[in-house]
């Protein structure tokens, strides 16, 4: 065997190790916690009732035994993103909030019965102001993540802030103190789009005519505000924010876990 061949079989099974390394990352369904990692092959973001996962522990030799990986895939859900569907309520909000001069919003949630994570739109009209817009939430159990509807966990809120009408007040391109305090309150992201005027936008191609794409900003669980993160669906998907990847890394609370 010549050394060039030998250094190809080393490359090969250092490829493999990696790709063997790779195992599935789960989460309870109602709290949205880490619960950890099984000893599959793969590198699926999972989501499962805790009970599930004890009962793997204590009758089924561990997540990392072959019959507790099947007794894990089999009760827990696959989390995949439908970004397109999320982008395309995004733009929307966007659109009434400057159409109507009034805050509208749509939920970023996770189904924990299926696991896809979606955008829900808010429909409660008397819930819009020109100035802000409550989010009705509840809780299913101890420790539980914030609820906006049956299996539908909470991630995120995305709104749009309309064009100030008080003469003595001008609008500012960040999220507002109300949405720092409502992200703390309820340990979820806040996002905010600039949907006051046409300043510096592009027209979209990707939601209705005379459509815009706007500046969208965020704050986190911890306050951290994080200005000009990317626009709305615009011409050709330029700077647009990627709220899949985004919420895969936030829900794989374990930074040694790769986002693939």
């Amino acid at each position: 065997m010549s050394k060039y061949s030998l250094f190809i079989i080393l490359i090969c099974l250092f490829s493999l190790e990696i790709v063997y390394s790779y195992e599935d990352y789960y989460i309870d369904r109602v709290t949205g916690l880490e619960l950890g990692l099984d000893g599959s092959e793969t590198s699926n973001l999972r989501v499962i009732d805790i009970r599930e996962w004890n009962y793997v522990i204590e009758e089924k030799g561990g997540v990392k035994s072959i019959p507790g990986i099947q007794e894990l895939h089999k009760n827990s859900s696959v989390i995949t993103f439908d970004e397109d569907q999320i982008q395309m309520e995004v733009q929307r909000i966007a659109d009434d909030t400057m159409e109507e001069g009034l805050e509208n919003q749509v939920f970023i949630v996770l189904n924990v019965n299926n696991g896809k994570v979606s955008a829900v739109r808010d429909w409660i009209p008397e819930l819009k102001t020109n100035s802000e817009i409550m989010i009705n939430t509840y809780g299913v159990g101890s420790n539980s993540a914030p609820r906006v509807g049956e299996g539908l966990m909470l991630l995120g809120q995305l709104h749009g802030h309309p064009k100030e009408l008080q003469e003595n007040k001008k609008n500012i391109r960040t999220v507002s103190e109300f949405d720092i305090k409502v992200a703390q309150e309820l340990g979820i992201t806040i996002f905010a789009v600039d949907a006051f005027n046409a300043f510096d936008t592009f027209d979209s191609k990707n939601s209705k005519n005379g459509s815009k794409s706007l500046h969208i900003h965020c704050v986190t669980k911890n306050g951290e505000v994080k200005n000009f993160i990317g626009r709305t669906t615009g011409k050709n998907n330029i700077d647009t924010f990627n709220f899949s990847y985004y919420f895969n890394s936030i829900l794989r609370k374990n930074n040694s876990i790769k986002v693939l």
